[in-house]
């Protein structure tokens, strides 16, 4: 009898306690700042830029007209294409659409440039980001003994970060990037810089 007593009292005990656990509140979930997954919502605007870069000399040798810094802006369009279930393959084909500019505060080359973006997500706060393209710019393209000799007027231009979403629309990369004429032109110097760029998602 006292057996079966203490067991009805155990009963009634979890009994009891998965009552009060029933009303309690629950916790409050992490917040979510990027969406690691595919979306379907399209912006034709899909996030502005604005930063500061330094001039990189590949070959080690910073040419006084290069030198200072170079303000960064750009704007990138959101892709229309529906996502892709499979992540990496959406990452290879939605690529978002971008134009934007560099200008110098020293004298240097300007640019323009237009190109395709792509991002991967390592986390829902960290990403990659890779682009290629082109650009036009107003340095010079002859051989000539000081400034980079940039030898055609249009040139390739590529760039790879890495960036971290402070909030659900804020973010900052980190970026180096590089333009030159792939050694289709006599002289092919290239321009290369690094720097940090802020931006707004949409």
């Amino acid at each position: 009898m006292r057996l079966l007593s203490f067991g009805a009292g155990l009963v009634a005990l979890f009994g009891t306690s998965a009552a009060l656990a029933a009303d309690l509140p629950a916790a409050p979930a992490d917040p979510v700042y990027y969406a690691a997954e595919p979306v379907s919502t399209y912006h034709f605007f899909d996030e502005v830029r604005i930063g500061a870069t330094g001039f990189l000399d590949d070959r080690h040798r910073l040419t006084d007209e290069e030198e200072g810094v170079f303000l960064n802006g750009e704007v990138l369009f959101g892709n229309p294409m529906t996502p892709f279930d499979n992540r990496f393959v959406d990452f290879l084909l939605r690529p978002r659409p971008h134009i934007g500019g560099t200008v110098t505060t020293s004298g240097g080359t300007n640019q323009v440039y237009a190109g395709l973006t792509w991002d991967y997500n390592l986390t829902n706060r960290i990403f990659l980001e890779g682009t290629f393209g082109g650009t036009i710019h107003d340095g010079n393209t002859d051989h000539v003994e000081t400034g980079a000799r940039l030898g055609c007027s249009a040139l390739f231009r590529e760039s790879a970060g890495i960036g971290v979403n402070v909030t659900q629309h804020l973010r900052v990369i980190a970026r180096i990037d590089h333009s030159s004429n792939a050694g289709l032109c006599d002289d092919n110097d290239g321009l290369t810089h690094a720097g940090v760029m802020v931006g707004y998602k949409f």
